[in-house]
């Protein structure tokens, strides 16, 4: 990132551009959100319901319609304003934002600086080495997400990455055996903390090529859209999550993000929260990845 990122003030620099940009009015934080805790065949789930959620963008409902517009604020190409919340450059090739419709604080967005590259586009060398270089930046833990093409949850066709402050108090599945999930997660753990873009890039590469086979999917030939599939990373691993679906039954795409997978569901309202709770949120989470037979019947989806 630019100078002034990189010295050891990154984490508070960065706070305090998003607190002012919250008083000011522009970065819409609902700071009063409410939380629901509940247990679900042996996984817990955190939803966090804010008002500011139900003025958050939809996906596209027609992404080539939607990608050829010009829309007001955004870079050429871009569906994503970031005018006024622009605060660093990472390289040649991508600048960090603010979050206009935050769910933790902090909350940023790492994009291309190519406003046409694409969301449902597979992470590259050059996407790895920027979110490397601003995962190191912290002294905190915080997670970055990819959430690759509409099934994977994306509400934006701008290729951008999420970071924000992980959770102090709720368990992050991929800290434990993912195999025992109901679904299927593939992941690779670092034991010298994160390492080189290359040998990232090398595992989630490889990580795909799981995914794809868990989809029965062909891997893609360079330059075709990736199979549709959520990334977390953090500095002590790196998980890919294959996606069947962004909705089932109800549950919308927005809240069955990368977030949503790891059990941090975010909506703007307690229907919504209803509507997984109804049905049963590991049950959910199920339909929208790969059934996971290693699981060895410990969870069983309902009907």
């Amino acid at each position: 990132m630019s100078t002034q990122s990189t010295s050891q003030s990154t984490e508070t620099w960065l706070l305090a551009k998003f607190n002012k940009l919250i008083a000011k009015g522009l970065v819409i934080f609902d700071e009063n959100y409410r939380t629901v805790m509940c247990t679900d065949q042996e996984l817990t789930f955190e939803f966090r319901i804010l008002n500011s959620h139900a003025k958050k963008p939809l996906a596209p409902v027609n992404p080539q319609q939607h990608a050829a517009a010009q829309h007001q604020g955004c870079r050429p190409g871009s569906d994503i304003d970031v005018t006024g919340y622009d605060v660093a450059s990472i390289g040649d090739t991508h600048f960090l934002t603010i979050n206009k419709f935050p769910s933790v604080r902090p909350h940023y967005l790492i994009l291309t600086k190519n406003g046409f590259r694409r969301q449902f586009e597979p992470l590259d060398f050059d996407d790895i080495t920027a979110v490397g270089r601003v995962i190191s930046s912290f002294t905190t833990r915080h997670l970055a997400i990819f959430n690759c093409g509409i099934k994977g949850g994306c509400s934006r066709l701008h290729k951008h990455m999420q970071v924000f402050a992980a959770p102090e108090k709720f368990q992050l599945w991929p800290d434990g055996e993912v195999h025992k999930l109901p679904f299927k997660v593939f992941k690779r753990q670092f034991r010298n903390g994160l390492p080189p873009a290359q040998e990232l890039l090398t595992a989630y590469q490889e990580l795909l090529r799981e995914a794809a086979r868990a989809l029965r999917i062909n891997p893609p030939a360079e330059g075709q859209p990736a199979v549709p599939h959520n990334v977390v990373l953090d500095k002590k691993w790196i998980v890919v999550i294959p996606r069947r679906s962004d909705k089932w039954e109800g549950v919308i795409a927005n809240a069955a993000n990368a977030a949503g997978m790891l059990g941090m569901v975010w909506v703007g309202s307690d229907k919504e929260v209803n509507n997984w709770l109804e049905r049963g949120p590991t049950t959910v989470l199920t339909h929208l990845g790969v059934p996971n037979k290693l699981s060895k019947g410990r969870f069983k989806p309902k009907d």
